[in-house]
């Protein structure tokens, strides 16, 4: 099963595959100028012992964790990459989930300009989000994906199979993605997500990518298109001010954090009078999926000043106004509000 996307007249192609189809596929088609990445996660993966075995000197290991994406590690392995030898044939191969897939993407796009990248993403999040669209990035000191490219890769090929020894607390940060989907997009994915159905994964993983698409026509955040890209972003302003302020500890993953950004900026919807229903829903559905539902620990009159700091060097602030997705009665909208009144407005959830 093959889905396809034109984004900015470019083919995004994702392709649904099983173990044995996968490894025919990667076999027959990775040369000896390629380069491979793989996340030390799944190295125990019969697949990845094969490849690992098949081209020891093209392969480098990584441990896939936020704490990667940064420009120490970038430069590190760009070199690394160029000492071994790359022409603007070599195709980047890379295995893992979203931290490493942003990394990967990254230095596809600047050795020699840009040369082919071709994801395997191995966790639930990577395979319905951070593969699809062709964001790539690495972090600054100052925030999250602050440094990089929207760089589309080749191919995409999504194996479920990965997901068999994934775990729990991983799956559950996939979740937190599809169940921002349900919220600004999917009624269907709605219905399947309060039902429970975790049976046909590849259903969930096809709706959730097909979500994401509605918003991906281009590289560009219009924020007056109801069409936006930036709609993408619900839950990830505050999301990702409490990640960039945890992260490092190993608090909380990146899912995890979402999670609780989900239910504060559903709040502040209500809060406004955008958002008819309770934020309760919300709530038993993270429940259900195993994700976080207090954020009274990262989100209280103590942190908030330090979050707001992190909020003003999001990229979606435009002079001292943030762009931020709220939900309404026909799912997401771009709201601008003041970073002031948004400080106010924190301050006023309970």
């Amino acid at each position: 099963m093959k889905i396809r996307k034109i984004i900015d007249k470019h083919t995004h192609e994702i392709e649904f595959l099983k173990i044995a189809q996968l490894e025919k596929k990667l076999i027959n088609n990775i040369s000896n100028l390629d380069i491979l990445i793989f996340d030390s996660n799944i190295v125990k993966n019969t697949l990845i012992k094969k490849l690992l075995k098949k081209f020891p000197k093209r392969c480098f290991v990584i441990k896939g964790h936020e704490k990667i994406k940064n420009i120490q590690n970038y430069s590190s392995l760009i070199e690394k990459i160029i000492k071994l030898g790359v022409q603007r044939k070599t195709i980047i191969y890379s295995f893992g989930g979203g931290t490493l897939g942003d990394l990967s993407g990254f230095l596809a796009s600047t050795i020699l300009r840009g040369v082919e990248h071709v994801m395997i993403p191995t966790s639930l999040l990577a395979m319905v989000d951070s593969s699809i669209g062709g964001k790539t990035g690495i972090n600054s000191k100052f925030g999250k994906n602050l440094i990089g490219t929207f760089y589309l890769p080749k191919k995409v090929f999504i194996c479920s199979d990965f997901l068999k020894s994934l775990p729990k607390r991983e799956i559950a940060c996939g979740y937190a993605e599809i169940i921002k989907y349900s919220l600004i997009h999917s009624k269907q994915l709605h219905k399947l997500l309060i039902k429970g159905s975790k049976g046909d994964i590849n259903k969930i993983i096809k709706l959730s990518i097909n979500s994401k698409f509605k918003y991906i026509s281009d590289f560009r955040e219009k924020l007056k298109s109801k069409n936006s890209r930036a709609i993408l972003n619900f839950g990830h302003t505050i999301g990702h001010a409490i990640e960039n302020s945890n992260f490092y500890k190993g608090n909380l993953k990146h899912g995890e954090a979402i999670s609780l950004g989900m239910i504060l900026e559903l709040k502040i919807s209500s809060l406004l009078n955008y958002y008819p229903k309770s934020v309760d829903s919300l709530i038993e559905i993270l429940k259900k999926y195993n994700l976080p539902i207090n954020y009274s620990k990262y989100v209280n009159k103590k942190t908030i000043p330090s979050l707001i700091k992190k909020i003003a060097f999001d990229k979606k602030v435009i002079n001292e106004d943030v762009n931020i997705v709220l939900i309404g009665k026909n799912g997401g909208f771009i709201k601008k509000i003041s970073i002031r009144d948004l400080k106010s407005i924190l301050n006023q959830i309970k």
